[in-house]
């Protein structure tokens, strides 16, 4: 009889294991899921980080800044919420290889493109 109470407790543990294994993977797979849709709706919306702000700051982007290093400062001043979404959107736009050293007025109420077209040089907001 003690075998059977082994063998029970094996199965019962075991199916509980599973199940408990099951749950986790499902948690991991819907946030995954729920990332993925938050970073490609940030992605392609292209909303400002702040719509009703009308502040301005002057961002200084030297001739060595790369994509990477100009998505941090954006996003260390405020004018984008995220860098890694900001990042992507220049490398979709092909914007990355175009961004030109200067001085720009810049804002958390224009949008990723408004952004990216003035810091490659595509409107005249450069003010040096």
């Amino acid at each position: 009889m003690t075998n059977d109470n082994k063998n029970t407790y094996t199965m019962v543990f075991g199916a509980c294991a599973r199940t408990l294994l099951n749950i986790v993977f499902l948690f991991l797979l819907m946030e995954g899921f729920t990332y993925s849709y938050q970073f490609s709706y940030e992605l392609f919306a292209d909303l400002p980080a702040a719509a009703a702000s009308t502040e301005k700051t002057n961002i200084t982007i030297s001739a060595k800044s790369s994509a990477k290093d100009v998505a941090l400062l954006l996003e260390s001043t405020g004018i984008v919420n995220d860098r890694y979404v900001f990042l992507a959107r220049t490398y979709i736009g092909k914007y990355n290889t175009r961004i030109m050293e200067g001085t720009y007025i810049l804002g958390p109420g224009m949008t990723p493109d408004e952004i990216c077209q003035t810091i490659c040089g595509m409107q005249s907001e450069e003010t040096s």
